[in-house]
């Protein structure tokens, strides 16, 4: 009984490779064969050598595909035929894939350098990666000082590699949001043409007032180097009462800017002239703790004009108080230089007539003496 049965697994065994060989065989007792254990089968089948490459499998793959494929539509498909060829031409490139792989994992394997026969005295520039020279401690040093560089080298690529790549990132999605606004202007501009049009067609444009005619425009309200469709839009907005913020912003800062100055200067004034008692010189320093505060208030609206003014000339620097502050007080000081220059010019003019009428008393008086009777 042992006999016959390794008889007859033998016989099967030759048969199935028979048929795997010459007649890729899809019969009954051969569908439970697997092609992929036997790789020279596999070879059989494709027609191939044992040493090609993937060129050559794929070569043959691809002709023994059009010849029995299913959807071939050729008399020789087959689609139990085009599995045997397709499980084979698996199996073998799954082979060569693995054989390819072992050969660049052993050519990028270092080889292990055997130090075991290297005399002591030939050790010394083993350690620290082979980096600097003189005694131990010295050579530590320098070996903490390459590793700081090499690790500031690799965060220097590293941020470089980075910004690179949003670079490019950013200079693509700026160039899709550019293409989308392009295409959108286009669309909208379309839209508009075909609404101008309609209307036209309707007659809607028609007995329009100054039809035929150029806008009216005053020559001081027209800005040569502004756009004129700019210009037109900002005129429309102006006659019905719209204002864009900036300019709403630049009146408010403006008046903000005079009201601060006046009231400095009327404060100043209720003080008198210099030097202040103790308490007008209180008062005026809580007023300029006041009107700090006000200032520091003041440069950040211009902070925000500045950001959202269309014009870079018409931007406005920030108020420094105390320059506001020493104007304030030259020009009364000024004054107060002035009043006592016409105090002293009009005692001057005093003294001038005073002296001027005791010229002419003496005068007289002179006269009067030495005139003779007679006469």
């Amino acid at each position: 009984m042992q006999c016959a049965r390794v008889l007859s697994r033998s016989l099967l065994g030759r048969t199935i490779q028979f048929h795997s060989l010459r007649s890729f065989s899809t019969s009954g007792h051969l569908l439970g064969y697997k092609l992929a254990k036997n790789l020279r089968d596999c070879y059989s089948l494709l027609g191939i050598a044992d040493d090609c490459n993937e060129a050559e499998l794929k070569e043959a793959f691809i002709k023994l595909a059009k010849q029995y494929h299913p959807d071939s539509r050729s008399k020789t498909a087959d689609p139990r035929k085009f599995a045997q060829v397709e499980e084979a031409y698996r199996a073998v490139q799954e082979k060569l894939v693995k054989e390819r792989n072992k050969e660049e994992a052993e050519e990028n394997k270092e080889e292990d350098v055997d130090i075991k026969h290297t005399a002591p005295q030939h050790r010394q520039y083993l350690g620290f990666e082979g980096v600097g020279y003189g005694t131990p401690t010295q050579r530590h040093r320098q070996y903490q000082q390459y590793r700081v560089d090499r690790a500031a080298n690799r965060v220097v690529d590293y941020k470089v590699a980075k910004l690179s790549a949003m670079s490019e990132s950013a200079l693509v999605l700026q160039e899709k949001r550019a293409a989308r606004k392009a295409k959108i202007v286009q669309v909208i501009d379309r839209l508009v043409e075909d609404m101008i049009a309609e209307s036209m067609a309707n007659g809607e444009f028609d007995n329009l007032p100054g039809k035929g005619k150029p806008l009216e425009r005053k020559k001081s309200e027209y800005n040569p180097y502004q756009d004129t469709a700019t210009h037109l839009i900002n005129k429309i907005l102006n006659d019905n009462g719209f204002k864009p913020q900036w300019v709403e912003l630049e009146v408010e800062v403006r008046n903000r800017i005079k009201e601060l100055r006046k009231n400095l200067d009327t404060k100043r004034a209720t003080f008198g002239s210099e030097p202040f008692s103790l308490q007008h010189q209180k008062q005026w320093n809580t007023y300029l703790d006041t009107f700090r505060e006000d200032i520091v208030a003041l440069n950040k609206r211009i902070d925000k004009y500045n950001m959202i003014v269309p014009i870079m000339a018409k931007q406005l620097g920030h108020i420094k108080p105390d320059r506001e502050v020493a104007k304030v007080m030259e020009k009364f000081r000024a004054q107060e230089e002035q009043e006592k220059q016409k105090t002293v010019a009009v005692e001057e003019t005093k003294v001038d007539e005073k002296s001027s009428k005791e010229k002419m008393r003496w005068g007289i008086l002179r006269h009067w003496r030495f005139t003779p009777l007679n006469e």
